[in-house]
């Protein structure tokens, strides 16, 4: 049951549908407020404040009641009418329901994009290139391993700005280890996303 949660038109509409397949007096009463999407409030006031007080009155007031406590999310559709039975609850426009296999996919997803934008480093700093010296044997010129990947100097330079990759100062230039770029997991990341994106 809603508590204190305003109806939809659609559910409004099919109430109303329900009630005129039974007219009566009190549905009437009934179809009147939830057309009006009138409050217990004008209910009150105008079946007792201002009616006569008779018994008829006052099944009119419970009836009008109903559907005002209906209107605003306090009663269920089969209290309202009886021979109804509740719809399911109308999804949310904003809101999705994920399985747990498609949630876990999604925080891969959004963890590799962060990765790869470097979302995912505290500092802002650059790092800092390792010197030649320290560098293994197979190193390659920054054009060599963007053809290698596959990828733009931007994207390259973001890694190693990143601390993703490591970089290795040449007197200007920086270098990159072949054997270091084919186990890096943010460049493997980025071959998968490439390869799924073509297929």
């Amino acid at each position: 049951m809603k508590n204190n949660h305003m109806r939809k038109q659609a559910e409004i509409n099919r109430a109303i549908a329900a009630l005129k397949q039974d007219d009566n007096p009190l549905t009437r009463a009934q179809i009147e407020v939830l057309e009006g999407r009138h409050s217990e409030t004008w209910v009150f006031d105008h079946y007792i404040r201002n009616g006569a007080g008779t018994d008829q009155e006052e099944m009119l007031y419970c009836a009008a009641r109903d559907a005002a406590q209906y209107l605003n999310g306090k009663i269920s559709l089969c209290a309202l009418c009886p021979n109804l039975d509740d719809e399911p609850e109308p999804e949310d426009p904003d809101t999705i329901t994920l399985s747990r296999e498609e949630y876990n996919d999604i925080l891969k997803r959004l963890n590799r994009l962060e990765r790869r934008l470097g979302l995912r480093v505290g500092s802002v700093e650059k790092a800092p290139r390792k010197d030649i010296s320290e560098a293994p044997d197979d190193l390659m010129t920054q054009a060599e391993a963007c053809r290698y990947i596959g990828c733009g100097k931007t994207t390259i330079k973001r890694w190693a700005d990143r601390g993703h990759i490591t970089g290795y100062r040449t007197g200007r230039s920086i270098q990159y280890s072949r054997r270091e770029l084919k186990h890096s997991s943010v460049v493997q990341e980025y071959l998968a996303q490439k390869e799924t994106s073509n297929q």
